[in-house]
Parts: structure tokens; sequence; C-alpha cells
């Protein structure tokens, strides 16, 4: 059973369950019969509300709504940055140059953002894979030069001193 954090958490990272234009509600069971009509929380537009607790006027709104939560959140910045971010880099991972892929259906984010977890400053946008790397190697730079160095052939085993294979003997 789920402890009250683990469900706030759960909450505070999912999407909604449905998209912005299945929210439908039956304006006839309210007290005015019908929904009057709001501004877009992000982008002020006047629409009538499919349901009461529909809060933007479309599906691109309800999006960039919950990703710049999230980023704000989590990092201190809004989509819009991540956006200027994104095109500072052209599109693609810091390290390797990839375009980066979603790791679930709910995800929005390509490239995630990359950060310093002593500072909490933000380094970058990359893709999940060399995110992981970082994260692996602790962050440390000394442990990515020996990966470097191992990488490159630097170490002290030589060449040839690896296990023998034993030869295949005929049948006596």
């Amino acid at each position: 059973m789920r402890n009250r954090s683990n469900l706030y958490k759960t909450m505070l990272y999912s999407p909604p369950n449905k998209r912005w234009n299945e929210q439908t509600a039956d304006p006839s069971k309210y007290p005015q019969g019908r929904f009057n009509p709001k501004p877009c929380r992000r982008c002020s537009t006047v629409f009538i509300p499919k349901a009461p607790s529909n809060l933007y006027c479309s599906q691109e709104c309800s999006d960039h709504a919950w990703t710049t939560a999230y980023l704000k959140r989590t990092y201190d910045i809004d989509y819009d940055h991540y956006l200027s971010m994104l095109a500072e880099q052209s599109g693609v991972c810091a390290l390797c140059g990839g375009e980066g892929f979603k790791m679930a259906g709910h995800h929005r984010l390509k490239l995630v953002v990359d950060h310093c977890h002593k500072t909490g400053r933000i380094r970058g946008l990359l893709c999940h894979n060399c995110n992981r790397a970082l994260g692996l190697l602790h962050d440390d730079t000394d442990v990515i030069r020996k990966a470097i160095g191992y990488l490159e052939g630097e170490t002290s085993i030589r060449k040839g001193s690896g296990p023998k294979r034993a030869k295949a003997q005929g049948p006596r």
C-alpha cells in the first residue's frame, strides 16, 4: 500500500488522465445548465470549457502548462527557457549529438535537463543515456578521465596476456 507522500508524488508527476479533447461533462447536471466562457490559463484566449475543470483552450496550451509546471518545480525554469536551451544546442544532446528519446508514453521531452546535484546549476540538455552515464559515474571528472583512458587502451594489462584458450584435443 502506498503511503501519502508516494501518492502525492504520483499525483504531482502524473499527467492528467484525460486529454483536453476527451474532457466532457453534462452541463444540464450543473445549476446554471451551461459552462460559462473563461480565459485560458496560458494564452488568455476566451473559450467555452467542456467541463468545469477544463483550464486550457487547447491540448497545446495544456501540454505547455503541464511541462512548464514540471520544469519549474524540478529545475526552476519554464518550458520557454527549455526550448531556448534546445535551440542553442540545435535540438540535440550536448554530449553524443543524438536527438534523444522519450522514456515513457507520458513524457513530453526527448532531452532531459542535466544539472549539478551539489549546486543545482543547469549544465545543458542530454539524452537519457548520457545523463544516466554521468550519474552512474557520480559526475566525477577523475572517474570519467579514467574511463576515457580505459577505453583508449591505457590499461595495465599487456596485450596478449588474457586467458589462453584450451586447444581442442582429438579423440584418444
